[in-house]
């Protein structure tokens, strides 16, 4: 594909970027090539005819590699739509053709005038050879150029869908990366919060009166009085047993306090925690609702395409009926001079195109560009020819020559005038 044309279709930057997207989604190892195995889906992504992998495949990849670059990708596919475009007056009458034509039904009636019906049915067989294959030419034109416009619109949608999924997911992007910003403050302020809250909570508590039991204050008092009766020993031995008590009640004051920090800390992490929750919450219910209006735009959007589609193909429909009933008036025999009295044409393609004894018109199988070609470049060796003169050269065209397509005609047709001449 790449090695037939001469020059692609240039993308713009923004097709190209899609494109890439695209190409993109297949190459799994990010090794700026896929495998050529999936150059059929991708066409089929980008509207093109899934089964014209393997032709670009033969041009590009001879030596079965197994791998396509995005640079071979790219002008592949612009060598396919290149291939696939048809010039906008293939969908025309060839006018060399239709002279061809009118010449040749002129000298249809000619024979029919003067009684060589043999000839005359010769020429209108080799006439309707040629009013079929320009009609079926042109009708694959026609084919060939719907089909491009087809082609051109769904690969818009696919581009269009590829930036509405890119700009949505970029979008997504943004939001999360916003939320998680949140979350982080969030996290990183109640972080800081709860620092300052155990501080004043442990300042709180150091700062309380300790309040010990009445047990313990007799004994102080017991103890305070034997010394001031200068009984020391009796007063040492209370010491020891108010110490130990109060070292016990120190514990369990210590203890109280822990239980109480804790409880008071754990009341406040569940109100961070709680604070966080909502937080959570909120952006989950705002990034579902995101999801939802993506899903509603993104059906609204295919199904915009589709309906584009639907009114392209009506479109399309109309136009071809009204194309082909151009195409059978243009190709019907009145309007080559069926109806009219036989004129004799001394222009200059008329007489070539007719030609003289021993140079026929020369034409192949697949065409008739020969005929036409020398119809329009022979002036020069034609100059004004009689009636009787158009008569001889007519019979060599319908003789001598082949139509485009018409070999088979032409034998049947030699075969009814040996017949005849027998």
């Amino acid at each position: 594909w790449n090695c037939r044309r001469m020059s692609a279709p240039v993308y713009t930057e923004a097709e190209q970027k899609a494109l890439r997207a695209l190409f993109s989604l297949y190459d799994h190892d990010g090794s700026g090539s896929i495998a050529a195995s999936d150059l059929e889906q991708i066409l089929a992504k980008v509207g093109r005819d899934p089964s014209a992998a393997e032709v670009m495949l033969k041009d590009k990849d001879p030596e079965r590699t197994g791998q396509i670059t995005f640079e071979d990708f790219l002008s592949m596919l612009a060598a396919y739509d290149d291939e696939m475009a048809p010039a906008p007056d293939d969908v025309t009458a060839d006018q060399k053709v239709l002279e061809f034509l009118r010449i040749l039904d002129e000298y249809r009636l000619k024979c029919e005038e003067e009684g060589n019906y043999l000839e005359a049915a010769r020429a209108s067989k080799q006439l309707e050879t040629l009013r079929r294959q320009e009609s079926k030419r042109q009708e694959r034109a026609l084919r060939a150029h719907q089909v491009s416009e087809r082609q051109d619109v769904q690969m818009a949608h696919n581009l269009q869908y590829a930036e509405f999924n890119r700009a949505w997911d970029k979008y997504m992007e943004d939001f999360d990366n916003m939320a998680q910003a949140y979350i982080n403050q969030m996290t990183q302020r109640h972080k800081e919060m709860l620092q300052e809250f155990q501080q004043q909570l442990h300042e709180q508590i150091a700062s309380k009166s300790v309040k010990f039991s009445k047990e313990l204050l007799e004994w102080r008092r017991r103890q305070l009085l034997l010394a001031k009766q200068k009984n020391y020993a009796e007063a040492q031995k209370i010491k020891r047993i108010a110490d130990m008590m109060e070292e016990r009640e120190r514990q369990k004051i210590d203890e109280q306090n822990r239980i109480m920090f804790a409880r008071k800390e754990a009341q406040f992490r569940k109100q961070q925690q709680q604070e966080l929750n909502a937080l959570l919450k909120r952006i989950e219910a705002r990034r579902r609702e995101h999801l939802k209006q993506r899903a509603l735009d993104s059906k609204r959007l295919l199904q915009r395409n589709r309906n584009v589609q639907q009114v392209l193909e009506s479109r399309q429909s109309v136009q071809a009926q009204r194309v082909l009933a151009e195409i059978r008036a243009t190709l019907a025999p009145q309007r080559f001079g069926g109806s009219q009295p036989f004129r004799p044409r001394m222009t200059e393609t008329g007489s070539q195109v007719l030609g003289t004894p021993g140079s026929s018109p020369r034409g192949d199988a697949g065409g008739d560009e020969g005929e036409m070609d020398e119809a329009h470049h022979g002036s020069s060796r034609s100059g004004m020819r009689t009636s009787a003169h158009l008569s001889q050269s007519g019979a060599s065209v319908v003789r001598g020559s082949r139509a485009p397509g018409g070999g088979d005609d032409d034998a049947a047709g030699e075969g009814a005038a040996r017949e005849e001449a027998g």
